[in-house]
């Protein structure tokens, strides 16, 4: 497997892999994509419910094999931990904020993102956060206890970064559905019944 420049961690669900800001180039077949799929939903369920949903796509795969299968994805950083799923609904309400940046035209640019990335990898709050291609050039999506903390965070951000940036938005928001990294693995078969359940008979899919 072929690394390609720099990787952060991103948490999906019950499960952490490893993402890039550029391409990633890796030995990972249809196969592994459904475990990583599966493994998402619920990282504790058993080799036996990954073999059935395998069968279900066309796999005829020991458990010996998936579990091998899984052994190679945490040898090679494809999965880099497990974690838990919270159903926030029974947490105290926090405060869930967008900041949208973007950059002046510098020099020393390049240099300064590396200390941007280094922050927003290493806090806590920071649910996700990346480089974009549009209107804006970076969004990222946090998470706090109480507003005053968010707005502290923003003025401590503006501080730091404040030489590179040329605009800094945010924006709160209440959400409609529970956190789930679920959308970033599912699977091709998992999108067509969804569209099929919900586009109308006359559009078709």
């Amino acid at each position: 497997m072929e690394w390609v420049r720099d990787s952060f961690p991103i948490l999906r669900n019950n499960l952490i892999y490893q993402t890039w800001d550029t391409q990633i180039i890796a030995m990972i077949d249809n196969a592994d994509e459904l475990i990583l799929s599966a493994l998402s939903k619920n990282a504790r369920q058993d080799t036996k419910e990954i073999w059935d949903l395998l069968r279900d796509h066309g796999y005829d795969l020991t458990e010996e094999e998936i579990d091998s299968k899984i052994t190679k994805l945490e040898e090679d950083g494809v999965i880099t931990g497990y974690t838990i799923s919270v159903d926030i609904k029974k947490l105290k309400r926090r405060t869930i904020r967008v900041a949208l940046v973007t950059f002046k035209i510098s020099q020393h640019l390049p240099s300064r993102l590396e200390g941007l990335k280094k922050y927003l990898a290493d806090a806590p709050f920071v649910l996700f956060s990346g480089r974009t291609r549009g209107g804006y050039d970076w969004i990222s999506v946090q998470s706090f206890l109480r507003e005053e903390m968010a707005d502290e965070e923003s003025d401590i951000f503006r501080n730091l970064f404040g030489d590179i940036i040329q605009s800094y938005e945010v924006y709160d928001f209440m959400p409609m559905k529970d956190p789930s990294f679920h959308v970033l693995t599912h699977t091709h078969k998992e999108y067509r019944e969804f569209l099929n359940e919900w586009t109308p008979p006359f559009l078709g899919t």
